[in-house]
C-alpha cells in the first residue's frame, strides 16, 4: 500500500511499513506434530480469545507486546514441508500455550499449536 501526499506541488510516495500491517493468521502450513484438534476446550477458548487479539494489532505493536513473546526459535527443526529459509518464531497463547510459525508479509504461518509449551 502506498500513500500520497502533496508537498511543495510535487507528489510523494510513502510505501507503508511492513511492520504498520495488520496481523493476520494462517493455517495453511500447519503440521500434525501439534495439531489443533487436539486441544482442549479451554485452549481452543484461548487460541480464539488470542486470534482476535492478534488480528487486531500491527506487527510494530505485536513486536513490541511484552506479553506476547514473539521471538525467533533457535536450533529447531522444521517440518520437511516448510522452506529451510524461514525462521521459525513463537508467540505466547498463555503462560504455557505457543504457537508456533513463520512470517511472510503481515502473514503468520501457524506450523504447530505447542499447548505444552513443549518446542520452546
Amino acid at each position: 500500500m502506498s500513500i500520497k501526499y502533496k508537498h511543495q506541488n510535487d507528489e510523494y510516495k510513502l510505501k507503508q511499513s511492513e511492520d504498520d500491517k495488520y496481523c493476520t493468521l494462517k493455517f495453511s502450513k500447519c503440521d500434525d506434530k501439534f495439531p489443533l484438534w487436539k486441544l482442549s476446550t479451554h485452549e481452543l477458548k484461548e487460541f480464539i480469545d488470542y486470534a482476535k487479539k492478534i488480528e487486531s494489532l500491527t506487527w510494530k505493536e505485536i513486536k513490541n507486546h511484552r506479553g506476547l513473546r514473539y521471538e525467533v526459535l533457535k536450533n529447531y527443526e522444521t517440518p520437511k514441508s516448510i522452506s529451510k529459509d524461514v525462521v521459525i518464531r513463537s508467540m505466547r497463547v498463555s503462560k504455557v500455550f505457543r504457537i508456533i510459525g513463520f512470517r511472510e508479509d503481515e502473514h503468520f504461518y501457524i506450523i504447530w499449536f505447542d499447548s505444552n509449551h513443549a518446542t520452546c
